[in-house]
């Protein structure tokens, strides 16, 4: 091979890499905007949530208690934030929302449509990605829930942790006790969830 085809060869295969270095730099500050955004929200809801003054500073958004958050998938959309989930053995915290659509669920935590906010039986459901609940296959028996709301506070020791069919919604009926129940999808297998189930920790 020539010298001067060797050079010609070294520096596209420079630029390449430096047109590569760069694409990834611009895609890297992209998303770290992206997640700046996302933990912002998370932590303007949690700081209201666990507010002693809430009651004067939370909002009356659409007719409901909580606080409006932006959507991640419409610029133009607000949601109604009606408090925070905090799993701290596996680092995770994130705003809960009304509502267990689709675009409820890219923005956070939903709350079913039956569920109450506070007492009884707290129904929630989020996906199983990174930035939701992938890790909550990690979690085990005794590990505590913590739960702000617009309505109060609570904290929960887990007592289950099980695999349950798609179309199993018993988990999900009311209780005389307060508990709080979590369903998220298990990976590969689209006809099973996994719910976690905790009882309030007094």
């Amino acid at each position: 091979m020539k010298e001067s085809t060797k050079k010609v060869l070294k520096i596209v295969i420079i630029s390449c890499s430096i047109l590569i270095i760069l694409g990834l730099s611009v895609f890297g500050i992209f998303k770290y905007i992206e997640y700046k955004k996302i933990q912002d929200n998370i932590n303007s809801v949690y700081d209201i949530y666990n507010d002693s003054n809430r009651n004067e500073i939370i909002t009356d958004f659409n007719n409901t208690v909580g606080t409006p958050v932006e959507s991640e998938t419409d610029e133009n959309k607000y949601l109604n934030a009606i408090g925070t989930l905090e799993i701290p053995s596996i680092d995770f915290k994130d705003i809960v929302v009304e509502g267990t659509d689709q675009n409820s669920l890219a923005q956070g935590i939903g709350l079913f449509e039956h569920s109450n906010i506070l007492e009884g039986n707290v129904c929630l459901a989020g996906h199983n990605t990174y930035r939701f609940l992938a890790n909550l296959k990690n979690v085990q028996e005794g590990d505590i829930i913590k739960y702000s709301s617009a309505l109060g506070n609570k904290e929960y020791k887990i007592i289950t942790i099980k695999q349950i069919q798609e179309t199993d919604w018993s988990m999900l009926e009311d209780t005389e006790d307060n508990r709080i129940t979590i369903i998220t999808c298990v990976r590969n297998k689209p006809e099973l969830r996994l719910c976690v189930q905790a009882i309030e920790n007094i």
